[in-house]
């Protein structure tokens, strides 16, 4: 039987651009909802906002960084790797700077912006458009190598910013997270970003992955067509149903009459099956490819807000997060790499750059809509339905769009 872990060799090999997209995936951090949401209330309380209004604000910055990803991450195809790294890995830690020297609503806005941008947006892009140019038999493992970046950050990142704040302004804490994201980012990039023996994709420098009818797609050419459309929910779903559900964590955690220190003890078991998620994702597409595997996955990621009907005190609580982070994992390594497999490689950083962008959007969409209805008075039931039909309906309508042949 296959292991869903990557061979030895290979990882002996690879392990300096397998850890290079970890790199870029874990200080994506500071851009990730989870993380700035550590110092909510310390910028609510420094600029006199309420939740709504900072709210706004976020849902603002998040919306025009998903427009500025468009024509961005088409750099991805024009500059060799090196070079677009260190201009995002420059650009993240400027960012994070900026945001310890807020002292107004307009400075807020900008600095959510620069944070989301660079780590949400060009970040993500960037590791994901590389690993899957990189690779094509391995193409899947070496994605959930890189993916692993995300649950190590969401475990690590919070500790390391709440032991910052008890010694300092949260103001500092920025600061440093910045200088570190430099410090440790910038030789990465020099140094792990060459082409060496056993990659046998392509990158500016190697030979183009046509799609699966034999041809290159140009955006354009993408945009026109109707499957695309049809295939905007497998990363659309995945967003909003997750962000959706993190963002309003504490509400349904409330509703079912769970201690908020139990809830969060059950990460513990998101972040185990995230990983675990991630090498039977990738183990699944480079046995059976993205185009078969991503739709069902994302089908299934109704499952999610179908367990909170059983969560509850005790046992059950734990069983949710080991479904959600199984799930939340399988989702991204089997769907990074559809669009190269269906639309080839050449022009893969502009066709990825419209998808991140409708990822993003989807990201600021979920926690507005859903705190509506909360306010509105939707109950548990109308929550789940809406967060659990989307992936269900994206994941049918992903399968009829791979199945047709034109």
């Amino acid at each position: 039987m296959t292991s869903i872990f990557p061979p030895l060799s290979f990882l002996k090999t690879q392990w300096t651009f397998l850890l290079f997209g970890f790199l870029l995936a874990f200080f994506s951090s500071p851009g990730q909802t989870f993380f700035i949401s550590l110092f909510s209330g310390h910028i609510r309380d420094e600029l006199g906002l309420s939740h709504g209004e900072f709210g706004n604000i976020y849902a603002a910055g998040t919306l025009v960084s998903a427009v500025c990803l468009i024509p961005a991450g088409r750099l991805v195809d024009v500059m060799r790797l090196r070079h677009i790294a260190l201009l995002i890995i420059i650009g993240l830690g400027a960012a994070a700077l900026f945001f310890s020297t807020i002292t107004s609503v307009m400075t807020l806005a900008v600095g959510v912006f620069l944070l989301r941008f660079t780590g949400q947006g060009m970040m993500t892009h960037l590791y994901s458009t590389a690993m899957t140019r990189r690779y094509v038999a391995e193409r899947g493992r070496a994605l959930a190598v890189a993916v692993l970046g995300h649950p190590v950050s969401e475990f690590s990142m919070p500790v390391f910013a709440l032991l910052m704040l008890a010694m300092m302004e949260w103001q500092q804490v920025w600061m440093i997270t910045g200088l570190i994201a430099w410090a440790i980012m910038i030789p990465a990039a020099i140094i792990f970003t060459r082409r060496i023996r056993g990659q046998d994709g392509e990158g500016l420098e190697g030979t183009n992955t046509a799609g699966r009818d034999g041809l290159h797609w140009t955006r354009r050419e993408m945009l026109m067509h109707w499957r695309f459309w049809m295939l905007c929910g497998i990363v659309i779903a995945p967003a909003f149903t997750a962000t959706g559900m993190l963002f309003h964590q504490i509400h349904f955690a409330e509703i079912k009459s769970i201690p908020l220190p139990q809830w969060i003890s059950g990460y513990v078991f998101y972040a185990v099956m995230n990983i675990i998620g991630s090498f039977i994702g990738g183990a699944l597409i480079d046995r059976f490819s993205a185009s078969r595997i991503a739709p069902l996955v994302v089908a299934n990621l109704a499952a999610v807000p179908l367990m909170l009907f059983f969560a509850a005190p005790g046992v059950m609580v734990f069983a949710f997060f080991i479904v959600f982070g199984l799930t939340q994992g399988m989702v991204y390594t089997s769907s990074a790499p559809l669009f190269a497999e269906i639309y080839g490689t050449r022009h893969l950083g502009g066709i990825k750059a419209i998808a991140q962008a409708l990822m993003v959007f989807a990201s600021a969409l979920s926690p507005a809509l859903l705190g509506y209805m909360i306010d509105a008075g939707a109950g548990l039931t109308a929550l789940r339905v809406v967060l659990g039909s989307i992936p269900l309906i994206s994941g049918i309508m992903g399968f009829i769009a791979i199945q047709a042949r034109n």
